[in-house]
């Protein structure tokens, strides 16, 4: 079984490296290498970043002694010292992880530095410095685990949680083995290849080779992507494109191709996304912008493009797992699974879906950030969103663990943060909640979820005016988002909040049109309807309500209010009222 960790190229966080992945970190695995746990390569590797400077000790670190390393014949301490310095520049090469970077120099680089000293030296508690050196050390052996293709006897990871018994999966928890020793294509690899600047002066050439870059480091910022540097990707510009073959050159399955057009007043963008084994297209979109500033039309088209494009690659390795691995899944395979299912129109059944696919990866691997926080954003979803949860607390205690352990393991992504902040939602603790979806936004101000919780939390603290613009920042980020459904019924509970009825319907009639298969929404609607006094039209939204969400009552939406602010709590009294006008049960027993 492989264990899920970084790709190539990128780190937990998604932010590409500026190289290509080190010629070192590509080696494969001797045929005649013993198993091994990720534990004990994870150890081996901490003991030779700890022993790098004395040859005669890293002969000895089983990475070598064992032979797990295949440096083709040559292993020997220098290519693992050449490896382990290679990778630390190429993970951490980035402006964002410039601070861990500097901790692992310090620490193993410079010897003669007591730990105490380097934190001194960074201007960091020693807490601190120690969480930043664990934190770094893990993504560095994940990395290397990754790509050197170990094979552990089984999994020695058991799930720290213990969710919901009843939604274990039936899918089949093994991997599909590489059939050969060639080291396997990373599954969210992509390259994007220069756009075209069709039309322009040569003037426009830096505008549109900006796109092209930043659309690169927006895309390995993505959970789990690999992006070809930008470096790498120039080499191939002005030249004719096979896509297939761009791919067998530098281990991608997906190229983005595409062209930008001037044309005065306003910019065309074109858009393909390829499959680089088939040379299929398997998406593409064209749109137009306004001539602005230039580098708002960039921030934004990339950051457009950059969510549309992840989607599209998990949607497309999901069905390749199914079509080439069927029952044959890995923890990688469970995860992209999950996400495939929450991408779709999310519904109280699809949430319950994905948190079984979520909950199989984690019992192969407990430490796949992406499946904890996919695993508790399926409770959330049906403990805030749904309101059909019969144990509320033990699904928000279950929640509560994993997004802690996905802080642990990755505090510096952004969306660990926002998954928090839905579990302190939960608890009704409203000003942590803001807090960490500021936060959020602080560490990537291009996540349009954390924007759009943001006007959630600001109605949910009394201060309904302020969720219009947060939540129109979500949209403008993300404008075919496969949660804008979620979007607009923030908007339009946040009007009705304010006493505009009309404008609350509105948001909510197309919250619904998007995504008819959410109950709470539905609701909502029928309230708002009753409280306009179309009670006939409120009654038909209720009776759909009821059969997606059967066990809904106004006492179990009463109980999970998000704060004690008096605004807020006066403002859902006029809700309960329209609910109950609608014909919505006050409890089980009504």
């Amino acid at each position: 079984m492989i264990i899920p960790a970084p790709l190539p190229g990128t780190n937990p966080n998604g932010t590409a490296s500026e190289s290509a992945p080190p010629t070192a970190a590509r080696a494969t695995l001797s045929a005649a290498a013993p198993a091994i746990t990720y534990g004990e390569f994870a150890a081996a590797v901490k003991d030779a970043l700890r022993d790098v400077h004395s040859p005669d000790l890293l002969a000895r670190n089983r990475l070598l002694r064992d032979g797990l390393w295949n440096f083709g014949g040559s292993a020997g301490p220098q290519e693992l010292k050449t490896l382990l310095c290679e990778t630390v520049h190429t993970l951490f090469g980035n402006a964002r992880d410039e601070k861990l970077r500097r901790i692992l120099e310090l620490t193993y680089s410079e010897p003669f530095l007591k730990q105490e000293a380097v934190a001194d030296r960074l201007a960091l508690s020693f807490g601190t410095y120690r969480r930043h050196l664990s934190n770094a050390r893990d993504r560095m052996a994940r990395w290397l685990w990754e790509t050197s293709r170990l094979v552990p006897i089984q999994s020695q990871l058991p799930l720290a949680v213990s969710p919901t018994a009843k939604g274990a999966s039936a899918v089949g928890d093994t991997e599909a083995g590489p059939a050969t020793g060639e080291p396997a294509t990373p599954r969210l690899s992509i390259v994007v290849l220069p756009l075209l600047n069709i039309g322009g002066s040569a003037e426009d050439d830096p505008f549109v080779d900006g796109i092209t870059e930043t659309l690169t480091t927006d895309l390995s910022r993505c959970s789990g992507v690999f992006a070809i540097s930008r470096n790498t990707a120039f080499a191939y510009k002005g030249k004719p494109i096979d896509t297939r073959q761009i791919g067998r050159e530098l281990g991608v399955r997906y190229v983005l191709e595409g062209s930008v057009q001037n044309t005065g007043e306003r910019i065309r963008f074109n858009a393909q996304l390829v499959d680089a084994e088939s040379g299929g297209h398997l998406w593409a979109e064209r749109f137009d912008k306004q001539r602005g500033d230039l580098l708002d039309v960039q921030d934004e088209v990339t950051t457009r493009l950059a969510r549309t494009i992840h989607i599209e690659m998990v949607a497309a390795e999901s069905h390749r797992a199914a079509r080439e691995r069927p029952g044959r899944f890995d923890a990688v395979d469970h995860t992209l699974l999950g996400w495939a299912a929450w991408n779709q129109n999310l519904s109280l059944d699809s949430a319950r879906q994905a948190r079984r696919f979520f909950e199989t990866a984690l019992r192969l691997d407990e430490h796949n950030v992406g499946a904890l926080i996919g695993f508790a954003n399926a409770h959330m979803w049906e403990v805030n969103m749904s309101y059909a949860s019969d144990d509320r607390a033990a699904q928000i205690r279950a929640a509560e663990t994993v997004a802690k352990q996905a802080l642990a393991l990755a505090s510096d992504r952004a969306e660990a943060h926002v998954t928090y902040g839905t579990v302190l939602y939960a608890m009704r603790a409203a000003e942590r909640a803001l807090r960490e979806f500021e936060f959020a936004v602080g560490l990537d101000g291009n996540l349009a979820a954390a924007h759009a919780y943001l006007g959630l939390m600001k109605f949910s603290l009394g201060r309904a005016r302020e969720t219009r613009a947060h939540v129109a920042e979500a949209m403008r980020l993300s404008p075919r988002d496969p949660l804008l459904f979620q979007w607009h019924f923030f908007i339009g509970v946040g009007e009705l909040y304010l006493g505009r009825v009309v404008h609350g319907i509105e948001s909510l009639r197309k919250s619904v049109e998007i995504n008819p298969n959410w109950g709470l929404a539905q609701f909502i609607l029928a309230a708002a309807l009753a409280l306009a006094g179309l009670l006939a039209e409120a009654a038909e939204v209720r009776a759909v309500a009821q059969r997606l969400v059967p066990n809904f009552t106004i006492a179990r939406f009463r109980a999970g209010a998000a704060s004690d602010n008096p605004a807020y709590l006066a403002q859902r009294e006029h809700l309960y009222n329209g609910l109950r006008l609608a014909g919505v049960p006050e409890d089980r027993d009504g």
